[in-house]
């Protein structure tokens, strides 16, 4: 049996991935950060992730680091890949490709601490994150675009709430996500005659009136601008 070989013209590069995980905090989309322990760009904060190993997929990868880094055991509510980066010069320590992934945690997600390499871990906005390292701020509004994007045809909010929810919280998703404010009753009027909700049966005591709850019934799926 022969044996393949590379061609010889064939670049030797390095397979990274990273990792851009959100969750809603306090009615705000935050995502989930790592201080670095090494050099390069030691002690600056960065998206988790690290090197691919040599027979494992890319999402067990980025399930790994995403682990291993933060301390998050939960299973991600959605983990996908979205955009590969691969400018010569985004790593100083030579060519190195990163497939950058999605995630979308369990709701409730809140205490992180820092694993592996990092100095430590924490939940920042989204929209104002704190100087990343390498080229992170990129990658992060990437990803916060594939989020709007998503938002449009498919039930990417319902992923952020618990199983049963008001209307308000998935507004409020939804402002979070675009980083604008939506007309409130536009935004119900469209959501309720696509039948994509149902009532739970119950109802959430609080202040004034107690609000109706409801549950995923269907594909949210969000057509136009609102």
């Amino acid at each position: 049996m022969s044996t393949l070989t590379l061609p010889p013209q064939a670049t030797p590069a390095g397979l990274a991935v990273d990792i851009a995980a959100f969750a809603m905090h306090q009615g705000e989309l935050q995502v989930l950060l790592v201080e670095r322990g090494t050099l390069p760009h030691a002690r600056t904060w960065a998206l988790p992730g690290g090197f691919v190993q040599l027979n494992e997929e890319l999402h067990e990868a980025a399930l790994r680091e995403l682990r291993t880094e933060t301390t998050v055991e939960l299973e991600p509510r959605l983990l996908e890949q979205f955009y590969t980066f691969g400018a010569v010069d985004r790593d100083p320590r030579g060519r190195i490709v990163s497939v950058a992934h999605m995630a979308v945690l369990p709701h409730g997600t809140v205490s992180v601490t820092g694993g592996g390499n990092t100095l430590g871990a924490g939940w920042f906005p989204a929209h104002q994150p704190p100087p990343l390292a390498f080229d992170h701020a990129e990658i992060l509004a990437h990803a916060i675009e594939r989020l709007q994007v998503r938002l449009e045809y498919a039930n990417l909010a319902l992923e952020f709430l618990p199983e049963t929810f008001t209307l308000p919280e998935l507004q409020g998703v939804h402002e979070a996500i675009l980083n604008r404010k939506l007309d409130k009753r536009n935004f119900r009027k469209r959501l309720l005659a696509q039948g994509v909700l149902a009532t739970s049966g119950e109802r959430r005591s609080g202040v004034g009136r107690p609000a109706q709850l409801y549950r995923r019934a269907g594909r949210l799926r969000l057509v136009g601008n609102l």
